[in-house]
């Protein structure tokens, strides 16, 4: 195993008693193991925007995490180059201050820590971006179906 070349194509996985879904930034990958796809994250007879809200949740957080601190530092191939311009780092810098800033303000009182030094910024990050693409997703779905009813055609 050692000194043998890295097979850049093989699929990691984790434990199958482990059910959380993660982010690999060389890979550009997110994974998720079947078992999210259960209560509370996600019920086929659910409403569909309480499964926006849940797994896509979930899956919008994953996705974030390729375009953070961490996800910027690799390329398609893999090599761990930064594809940001000075520009979209500094534009990044001053958002993430801002979730900083925020996350600071709240304090969990039980082990009086703050919420941003409990979760670390780019998991604050993650769970925004999640929420707001869940939502975005919900709320287009909602414009097509209106959409659908007033002319027949979805989109």
């Amino acid at each position: 195993m050692f000194r043998e070349p890295v097979d850049r194509r093989a699929w990691g996985s984790s434990p199958p008693t482990v059910v959380n879904t993660f982010y690999s930034p060389p890979r550009n990958q997110i994974s998720f193991p079947a078992d999210i796809l259960e209560m509370p994250f996600f019920n086929k007879d659910a409403p569909k925007y309480l499964n926006y809200g849940g797994i896509g949740a979930v899956i919008g957080h994953e996705i974030t995490h390729g375009f953070d601190d961490s996800g910027c530092q690799y390329d398609k191939d893999e090599n761990h180059i930064s594809w940001w311009t000075p520009e979209t780092i500094e534009k990044f810098n001053a958002r993430k201050q801002c979730i900083i800033d925020q996350y600071n303000i709240y304090v969990v009182t039980q082990i009086n820590m703050t919420l941003n030094e409990f979760q670390k910024q780019g998991k604050n990050i993650a769970d925004n971006g999640g929420i707001k693409e869940s939502f975005y997703a919900s709320f287009i779905l909602n414009l097509f179906r209106k959409n659908e009813a007033k002319t027949g055609k979805l989109g």
